[in-house]
């Protein structure tokens, strides 16, 4: 009866010695200047949360179009004065709904930026740009010449409600080398798709 009660008793001794030898052979974190050690959790960690403002820092997930304030080849680099003036131009109201599921995931933050819009009256505003001297100034540029030979100044469009929603930034990207004469066909083609710029002359009514 003592005999068995001993090896009962030896039995957990050594379970709890094999225990304790298992959990000093386990990985440690290393510790860090007296901070406590990371736990890496199972699966990919979740990204930590963003709320937007007019004051955050735009260049940490749009790191490309403040680094083009830098870049001579795009026309933001004439625009350096206001590389840490973003909300200058991108004041779009929406821009709080734009990133409300955004997350600081670094695989994501090279974003680009596709939702925002900026005004015309934020270009002319202020003197910055004068829509009369720049409708002079291009009057005789062809870059929107239609496949019939027909010429548009592309500052003194017709007046209409498909115009209306034509911006600065319909053609002209600060942000990327693109240029004017690259975009500004491409907008019209968004309903000129015929490349005819003459109205009512492909469809019968």
């Amino acid at each position: 009866m003592r005999s068995n009660r001993l090896r009962i008793i030896a039995a957990v001794a050594a379970a709890f010695a094999l225990a304790g030898a298992l959990g000093a052979c386990a990985p440690q974190a290393a510790p860090t200047d007296g901070e406590p050690a990371a736990v890496e959790s199972e699966g990919t960690a979740e990204a930590a949360a963003f709320t937007w403002s007019v004051d955050s820092d735009c260049g940490t997930c749009h790191g490309d179009d403040v680094a083009s304030f830098d870049d001579a080849s795009c026309p933001a680099s004439q625009h350096a004065a206001m590389k840490d003036q973003c909300m200058t131009c991108h004041n779009d109201p929406n821009m709080e709904r734009a990133h409300a599921k955004v997350t600081l995931d670094s695989e994501k933050k090279k974003a680009t930026l596709k939702r925002t819009v900026v005004a015309r009256d934020t270009c002319l505003a202020s003197g910055c740009h004068d829509m009369t001297e720049i409708a002079a100034d291009t009057a005789d540029v062809t870059v929107l010449t239609d496949k019939n030979g027909t010429t548009v100044n592309p500052h003194d469009l017709p007046e209409s409600e498909d115009h209306a929603s034509i911006n600065c930034s319909s053609c002209h990207k600060l942000h990327t080398a693109d240029t004017p004469a690259e975009a500004a066909p491409a907008t019209c083609r968004n309903c000129h798709h015929a490349d005819v710029y003459e109205c009512n002359t492909c469809h019968d009514h």
